[in-house]
């Protein structure tokens, strides 16, 4: 199967035979009693190219599904042997404003022999991580479609404010327009960071708006940062006003159109969830039991 699945990704059998050390005939070979196991052509193969079949494509999605739950079988296997008592956690920065801390002290408080271990990684990261048996949850930006292999919980919903230097003078009002904050150096993430980038640009363009986009950064600290040294302002989930950083005022957008609030995401296996996995979700499905205001946006107040 990982003989099919290297010759379907390079569509070449030399190519394919290098990347998996071996000569090419034997994998020709081996590819010839597979599509004779399964009763059907997997490649069509003239002398100039090869291409996957129908069928083929069917196989590989398959193919590609039964090598990572082979994997992930293996390592939750040796992590069962090793009698691993912690729980592996990932997430991303805006998780730690309210909804990450919240969990752990509710899964400490339920588990206390149970020690969990963060990494900070990306949702993309995090989300493979997860369906590769590497990470037992992660807590990961929105996701607009479901992902196969994955069970998801929404722990946090947040609306935008913004954001601006406490000594302009935008700052000393209680609300700001998407027009006023046009008119400022604005700071936004880099466009592959959507929907950090897409949400903000999108209230703007609803109304026929351009914001002057003068800095760049990845990370919610980074932004505020910015922010604070009075490099421009920037728009941002309404979670961070938990942060109080300095000389950063946080206001409502009285012209802001009526978006879907950002969500956070818990994420983990939905088949086969280590215990450590299951222990987690369970401690935060008892933190939103106890505080249903963490996933109604209208609770936060910018001021």
């Amino acid at each position: 199967m990982r003989q099919f699945v290297a010759v379907a990704e390079e569509l070449h059998f030399g190519k394919a035979a290098l990347r998996l050390n071996m000569a090419q005939p034997p994998l020709s070979q081996a590819i010839r009693r597979l599509e004779l196991d399964l009763g059907v052509e997997l490649f069509d193969r003239t002398k100039r190219a090869v291409e996957l079949t129908g069928p083929g494509r069917v196989f590989l999605d398959e193919a590609r599904r039964t090598l990572l739950q082979a994997e992930r079988a293996r390592k939750m296997t040796q992590r069962a042997a090793a009698e691993a008592l912690d729980v592996r956690v990932s997430f991303i920065g805006l998780a730690l404003y309210q909804a990450l801390p919240g969990i752990m002290l509710t899964h400490r408080a339920g588990r206390p022999g149970v020690e969990v271990r963060l990494f900070e990684r990306t949702s993309t990261e995090s989300i493979k991580g997860v369906l590769e048996g590497d990470l037992d949850v992660g807590f990961v930006s929105m996701l607009n479609e479901p992902i196969a292999g994955l069970a998801t919980m929404v722990v946090e919903r947040v609306s935008h404010v913004a954001a601006v230097p406490a000594d302009w003078d935008l700052a000393q009002q209680a609300s700001v327009s998407l027009a006023d904050l046009a008119d400022q150096p604005f700071i936004l993430p880099p466009q592959n960071y959507s929907p950090f980038f897409s949400e903000p640009l999108a209230m703007f363009a609803s109304l026929g708006i351009t914001p002057r986009v003068t800095q760049e950064a990845s990370q919610a600290a980074t932004m505020l940062s910015l922010v604070s040294a009075g490099l421009g302002c920037s728009i941002m989930t309404s979670g961070v006003v938990r942060s109080r950083p300095l000389n950063v005022k946080f206001l409502k957008i009285e012209d802001a159109p009526q978006y879907r609030p950002w969500e956070l995401m818990l994420v983990w296996a939905a088949e086969g969830a280590t215990h450590p996995a299951a222990g987690f979700v369970q401690a935060a499905k008892d933190y939103l039991a106890a505080n249903p205001q963490v996933l109604d946006p209208s609770s936060w107040n910018p001021s």
